[in-house]
């Protein structure tokens, strides 16, 4: 009985210190342009104006407008679904694995859904990926408790699994080999289910849009996302820099492992608790289970997508690899057991301690200080004038619309534009103002003076970071370098 009430309060603490550590890592404003899309989408869905970008992401949207509609903010409303279904894949996930790997594996695999710092600082943006990466951990958990025949049917998990392409799009790779995971007599009825779960929100997205229109949007936005502006191996084809990028974006800013600039006792710690269980696993030589499938079948189709079709600067795009490292993990205290039953239990609670400790500075960061282009748009609506200046930077020309539209803000292809537009305002005696975020600033790099420099953590935010806005000078024609 005392075991038990251990348990319980263990559980307990797990699921209000998941809850808690992402209400600490709510930011205090709409953090990118991604953000300000999804803000729009809740009072007028136009998925031709980017209210939000394409595919639209329906399920996460009606999700955000439900909790609008209870009277929340615009960042708290877009940020509670992310909040809410973390808290329930959290539990969802431990109650199935409960049942396969045990009550430490659980445990283990639950708080590094819980605690990850990742998982965490996601969960508690105006985004859709922390939604998303909670609802495929659900639909994982789904998946597995249906192959092992327990609770759920393979149909139920199938719908569940196309819900979340209603969050998440680009998590189709994580599901598209999960039917294996199933008895041959049972995979049709998963993705029968899977279908259906898709039609739901797909079939209304299309006839809202109209389907010559959004093809048309289809079309225009996976071509620049693939040779454009998405980041894929297309954009950046340097492997070894993307490699690193992985590495970054799933050990050190997913897991909370050590990384250069990131050596804290914490990290150190948990590094070599992941790396004993790891070796007490391969030498347990333990046969495959359901959870091991289910990791190895959502990591390699989705892990090829990652690396070679999205943007690594932007750890988000890595969660479904989080997803797949917790299942990894629920096996490693069951291998320890084979050793000292006794060590189970005490790996998966420090486990949990080690990631909370990670995670807490990290979700006190994002919760303060918001990002370097909402400092940007918040220090030139503080300290420089609207009138009689123009401004140019990236992604954050929205977030100008968003909360300083009396200023000119804009975005540009590249540098050539860039000198153009800004030698021909400077001449007109406006006062030019150009950002690091901006495409091909550095073509004007010798004309330019530092303003002001504005940064984050890179554990909590990696790309477009720093940001510096400089001041246009056209009478410096070539000489020195920027401070």
């Amino acid at each position: 009985m005392k075991r038990k009430s251990v348990y319980i309060v263990a559980w307990a603490a797990l699921v209000g210190g998941a809850a808690a550590l992402r209400l600490a890592a709510l930011p205090p404003a709409l953090p990118d342009l991604d953000a300000v899309n999804f803000a729009r989408a809740l009072t007028s869905f136009d998925l031709a104006s980017q209210q939000p970008h394409f595919p639209g992401y329906p399920v996460y949207v009606f999700l955000a407008r439900a909790f609008a509609a209870t009277g929340l903010g615009e960042v708290a409303a877009l940020a509670a679904p992310g909040l809410l279904l973390g808290v329930a894949a959290v539990a969802g996930l431990g109650a199935v694995l409960r049942r396969q790997v045990g009550e430490a594996g659980a445990f283990a695999a639950a708080a590094v859904v819980g605690f990850a710092p990742l998982a965490v600082l996601q969960g508690a943006l105006p985004h859709s990926d922390g939604a998303g990466f909670a609802a495929l951990v659900l639909a994982l958990a789904a998946a597995l408790a249906a192959a092992a025949g327990k609770g759920v049917g393979p149909l139920a998990a199938g719908m569940v699994a196309g819900l979340t392409l209603g969050i998440r799009p680009s998590y189709l790779p994580a599901l598209v080999a999960l039917p294996l995971l199933f008895a041959a007599g049972l995979r049709l009825r998963w993705i029968a289910g899977l279908t259906l779960g898709t039609g739901l929100w797909l079939a209304p997205l299309v006839l809202m849009v109209g389907p010559a229109r959004f093809v048309e949007i289809a079309g225009h936005f996976l071509a620049g996302h693939a040779g454009e502006w998405g980041g894929t191996v297309i954009v950046r084809p340097e492997l070894a820099e993307r490699l690193t990028w992985l590495g970054f974006d799933l050990g050190a800013a997913g897991l909370g492992l050590p990384w250069s600039g990131a050596v804290e006792p914490a990290r150190i710690l948990l590094a070599l608790l992941l790396g004993a269980g790891a070796v007490a696993l391969v030498a347990a030589r333990q046969p495959t289970s359901l959870p091991l499938r289910a990791a190895l079948l959502v990591a390699l189709p989705y892990g090829a997508w990652a690396f070679l079709g999205q943007n690594l600067i932007k750890a988000r795009h890595v969660l479904p690899l989080l997803a797949a490292a917790a299942l990894l993990v629920a096996l490693l205290p069951g291998a320890v057991a084979r050793w000292r039953s006794d060590l189970a239990p005490a790996m998966a609670g420090a486990l949990a301690l080690l990631l909370a400790v990670v995670a807490l500075p990290l979700a006190r960061e994002q919760g303060r200080v918001p990002t370097p282009g909402a400092q940007l748009v918040q220090h030139v609506a503080a300290a420089l004038p609207p009138a009689g200046a123009s401004y140019f930077t990236g992604e954050e020309a929205r977030l100008f619309e968003r909360y300083a539209p009396q200023y000119r803000a804009g975005r540009l292809a590249g540098g050539d534009e860039l000198a153009a537009a800004a030698g021909r305002l400077a001449q007109a005696g406006v006062q030019v103002y150009v950002s690091s975020a901006a495409p091909g600033y550095e073509r004007l790099r010798p004309q330019l003076e530092e303003v002001a420099r504005f940064s984050t953590s890179r554990l909590v935010r990696a790309h477009a970071n720093p940001i510096v806005l400089y001041r246009y000078l056209p009478a410096v024609a070539g000489g020195g370098e920027l401070p």
